[in-house]
């Protein structure tokens, strides 16, 4: 009798363990602190490291990143997530998002593997335009590094930060752009429209306007919008027509 117990109880514990190894749960997840983001985050990685087709810790992990700005980690979770479990990632939430990181995945995945400029500047450019500014700022500095005679990457990367809240490295890619080529507008214009909107410096920054100004009226520029030249003289008009009230010319 005692034996047969000792069997029953071995054999428990063994299928116990098999379980736990085959197939690890996340409800530990939710008993820590909502507050402890990355004791969270150690929780589920070190989870993936031990079980590394946990779909739904994959996903948990996903959406912590997501919440921490680490959007490109997400995305390949998500993603990798995906080609384990398709049906349950469907059925997901977060499966809302599903294209956009499949997407971004597998082109952050080519430009990593082929180190191509332009395929850095696609994937900068489709985090620009969904508003993930940081993950551009990446992706265009990565195609700089690559080629770093490119201008107009030049010009998105200081928007990016700009747009970050980073004036001061927005103003240090600017300054140098305009060193190389004093005639670019868009340089002159976004250096200006930071010194004077960002850093606080309207003196300087209506300098640079006043010298894009210069350009839009009286060179035969190139604009990357149909349309976009009377926008921005109306813009230009605007802020010199302020800085001339405040004091700023001579």
């Amino acid at each position: 009798m005692k034996i047969a117990k000792i069997l029953f109880l071995l054999t428990l514990f063994l299928f116990t363990e098999l379980y736990a190894k085959s197939f690890p749960v996340c409800k530990e997840y939710y008993y820590i602190n909502e507050n402890k983001t990355t004791e969270k985050s150690t929780f589920l990685e070190q989870i993936l490291k031990e079980n590394p087709e946990n779909v739904e810790c994959m996903l948990k992990l996903a959406s912590l990143y997501l919440r921490t700005n680490r959007v490109a980690q997400a995305f390949d979770l998500i993603r990798r997530a995906y080609t384990i479990d398709p049906e349950f990632v469907e059925k997901q939430n977060i499966s809302k998002i599903l294209d956009l990181a499949l997407r971004l995945s597998r082109l952050g995945e080519l430009a990593h593997k082929n180190r191509d400029p332009e395929l850095y500047n696609e994937l900068g450019d489709t985090y620009y335009e969904v508003g993930i500014f940081d993950e551009a700022a990446k992706a265009y500095a990565k195609s700089l590094a690559l080629d770093p005679k490119q201008g107009k990457i030049k010009i998105l990367l200081a928007l990016s930060y700009a747009n970050l809240g980073q004036y001061a490295k927005s103003e240090k890619v600017l300054r140098k752009l305009v060193t190389a080529e004093p005639y670019n507008f868009y340089a002159n214009y976004y250096l200006g429209k930071v010194l004077k909107n960002g850093l606080d410096e309207p003196k300087e920054g209506n300098i640079y306007l006043r010298m894009a100004s210069y350009i839009l009226n009286h060179t035969d520029i190139k604009l990357d919008k149909e349309g976009e030249k009377e926008f921005l003289k109306k813009d230009l008009q605007h802020e010199l027509k302020k800085g001339n009230e405040q004091g700023y010319f001579p």
